[in-house]
């Protein structure tokens, strides 16, 4: 999927909408992925394959609004390279965690987190009040399965050497493209890690 793709959540997301459907509305179209009515999805592009592993690494966009708002507090939808985020390390929300590991490469959803799930009983004055439910619009552009690099990385060299083949091919096909996607935003540094990675990894 192109980059450009992006321009479909901004094209849909709820601007001039929120105000006409508020949250007690959307509900109804919502699925309950966790069963206590915490997190509440509405799939509104199907994606396609495998769902996002944990510990993936994920392009997302992504807008949070407040009810009420047309406007969001925070949005990815203005950077052409949305940079890459780690499960489990730069994703902070619990609820948008839980609602990525849902999600397929392509799709386009809408998340509805209750505080516990979201900003808590503080919220993050002053862009998000006390006790605040979110509702969080997320593209998934690509993902790249990490946790297998991670594992890998954190063996000894002893058991580096004892991985099936067919594992370090996995371990150096993603490191590739890491590299790649590096390279294609024009982050030459980055993509220069990870070729040296691929290279070390393989000699």
């Amino acid at each position: 999927m192109s980059f450009s793709s992006g321009s479909a959540l901004s094209q849909s997301h709820v601007t001039g909408h929120s105000s006409l459907f508020p949250f007690e509305q959307l509900r109804p179209r919502m699925n309950d992925i966790i069963g206590d009515g915490g997190i509440l999805k509405e799939v509104v592009q199907p994606g396609e394959g495998p769902p996002v592993p944990e510990n993936a690494s994920v392009l997302i966009h992504y807008s949070g609004f407040l009810e009420y708002s047309d406007q969001p507090f925070e949005t990815t939808t203005n950077l052409k390279y949305p940079r890459m985020m780690k499960l489990g390390r730069d994703v902070t929300l619990a609820g948008l965690e839980l609602g990525l590991l849902t999600m397929k490469k392509g799709e386009f959803s809408r998340f509805l987190l209750q505080p516990q799930y979201a900003y808590g009983e503080m919220g993050c004055p002053p862009f998000i009040p006390a006790a605040a439910v979110v509702l969080y619009e997320v593209q998934i552009l690509d993902y790249l399965d990490s946790g297998q690099v991670d594992d890998f990385i954190a063996m000894s060299l002893g058991e580096q050497n004892t991985v099936p083949l067919s594992t370090l091919l996995e371990v150096v096909n993603t490191l590739r493209s890491f590299g790649n996607r590096f390279f294609n935003q024009k982050r030459y540094f980055n993509a220069k890690d990870r070729y040296k990675q691929v290279h070390f990894e393989v000699c």
